[in-house]
């Protein structure tokens, strides 16, 4: 394996998985992206944050978006706004991986690079239920009597995109080179475990 220069982190909802790549971006001095990525594939294609503001995270699964991944054919007009976002996110994820290390957080970027390069280190962030629903009431302000049904709202959404996009399983081991139960480590630690990890690879 070559020395790792692009780390990708899936994450269930309100595990802290962002929190953690944002700390690995920071102690490295290396860029951080997530939603970041979305908004470069739409501004690209010309559309508004409106545009885009049902699309994210919406799996692309029409029949003309695989045609066009199957054909390289352009991007067109009449597939729908999800599928062209997502053929020019992965186009995006590319350049952003050629410009130099970074850590990407979400977007399909572990299985969008695993074919086409060697130095991706590919982590997945959990937690139990309890500490995630304290994380979503805590910091995204979540209401308490519906805290659990968004977590799984969150998560099955999350699964949808991530499946029906890369004919995988979300959350699979088999899918990421590192899975860390951020309920039993601190979000710092496990951004410190991947940093020690990945140093010596």
């Amino acid at each position: 394996m070559e020395k790792v220069n692009i780390i990708t982190i899936g994450r269930e909802y309100a595990s802290g998985g962002r929190e953690v790549g944002k700390m690995i971006s920071e102690k490295l001095g290396i860029p951080f992206y997530n939603k970041e990525i979305l908004h470069m594939a739409a501004e690209k294609l010309n559309m508004s944050a409106e545009d885009i503001k049902y699309a994210d995270e919406t799996a692309a699964s029409s029949l003309l978006y695989s045609m066009s991944l199957m054909s390289n054919l352009s991007l067109s007009t009449s597939l729908p706004i999800n599928d062209r976002i997502f053929i020019e996110e992965r186009e995006v994820i590319k350049t952003l991986a050629q410009q130099g290390p970074c850590v990407i957080v979400g977007r399909c970027a572990d299985s969008i690079l695993k074919e086409i390069r060697d130095d991706v280190f590919n982590v997945f962030i959990y937690a139990d239920a309890e500490s995630r629903a304290k994380r979503a009431m805590t910091e995204y302000g979540e209401d308490p009597e519906n805290v659990y049904n968004s977590l799984r709202k969150h998560d099955k959404k999350r699964s949808t995109y991530y499946n029906l996009n890369t004919g995988q399983k979300w959350g699979a081991k088999d899918n990421y080179d590192l899975c860390l139960n951020s309920s039993k480590i601190s979000v710092e630690k496990c951004a410190d475990v991947i940093i020690n990890i990945t140093s010596t690879l």
